[in-house]
């Protein structure tokens, strides 16, 4: 009996001196927060929006060259895919590229592009094979050079984003209509005929947003620059297709002296989108509110309240359209 006990204790002793042993190997284990974990991690640095958008901006993107008539080509498809633009074919059988609307138009056979009213002339024509567009891989600088820079990569072309410029915080100011004698103006920039016309954009509610679209009466459809096109035709006005150069009509209109009829542009957010080049267009309504054609946040003609941030964010400028 004494034999046995003496046997107990012993194994009990070596026992705790085992689960000693563990506790201590425990103790230096890194996953046992009693230990010294210093050397065995370091800070973890967490990288803040700005720094992961200008990572993502300085990042490129790239498209296959294809060899037609043995010079290089690229698609017009994959091109605007890899800037962030929209391309498609149009009703009239052109090719159009842009943000909200076609600023880009090419044609099957041509060499002429066209950028709204103006004209860039590619060193080879356009070639349409299986349904796709192939435009000259040389021409890319000239058509596309204020959004990306290029770089041969072997049989590919890589874009890369122009530098983002920074935009200050006055420029995210809340937007407000103008007031005279610290009352709030009649809400038309010009009387009865801009009410009029505002009273003529909420009869389009909900019509279909289409980008590049026709003419109204043959398609039923609008994309930004076209539903503004259209009012302003009817009123005796002659504007020119896109955002961009209808942002070259007009006074310039400061963001917190609006009224009824007033163009507002913004930017369109992406990577390789300008921030400084319009984008999207809409009128402004009074109180804080524009009506536009867009593809979101509802797909078509709808009203949207302009002080919301991503209004605020991305505005660009606004101009006063005379009507006659």
């Amino acid at each position: 009996m004494g034999h046995q006990a003496f046997l107990v204790r012993t194994v009990a002793a070596a026992a705790a001196v085992a689960l000693a042993v563990s506790l201590a190997g425990c103790v230096r284990n890194p996953g046992d927060t009693r230990g010294d974990l210093s050397k065995y991690s370091a800070p973890v640095k967490i990288k803040s929006k700005s720094e992961t958008m200008l990572e993502e901006r300085g990042a490129s993107s790239s498209v296959p060259i294809v060899q037609i008539h043995r010079s290089d080509y690229v698609a017009a498809g994959d091109v605007a895919r890899a800037i962030g633009l929209h391309g498609q074919w149009l009703k009239d059988g052109a090719y159009g590229i842009g943000s909200e609307d076609p600023e880009w138009t090419f044609r099957t056979g041509e060499s002429e592009v066209r950028l709204g009213a103006k004209a860039e002339r590619m060193p080879a024509p356009a070639v349409k094979m299986s349904n796709r567009l192939y435009i000259p891989a040389a021409a890319l600088s000239a058509l596309f050079g204020r959004v990306a820079t290029f770089g041969h990569e072997g049989s590919r072309i890589a874009f890369y984003p122009q530098p983002a410029k920074v935009r200050s915080e006055a420029a995210k100011l809340p937007f407000s209509d103008a007031k005279q004698n610290g009352n709030i103006r009649s809400l038309s920039a010009g009387g009865s005929k801009y009410d009029s016309l505002i009273d003529d954009a909420k009869k389009f509610l909900g019509v279909r947003y289409d980008f590049g679209t026709g003419n109204y009466a043959d398609t039923g459809t609008f994309d930004c620059s076209s539903f503004v096109q259209y009012l302003f035709g009817h009123y005796g006005v002659n504007l020119p297709r896109t955002a961009r150069e209808q942002g070259q009509e007009g006074t310039a209109v400061s963001r917190d002296s609006l009224q009824t009829g007033d163009l507002l542009f913004f930017s369109v957010p992406g990577r390789f989108k300008s921030d400084s080049t319009p984008g999207h267009v809409g009128i402004y309504m009074g109180n804080g509110s524009m009506i536009h054609s867009s593809p979101q946040p509802n797909d078509g003609v709808q009203i949207s309240d302009i002080n919301s941030s991503y209004w605020q964010d991305h505005f660009l400028f606004a101009k006063r359209i005379p009507l006659p």
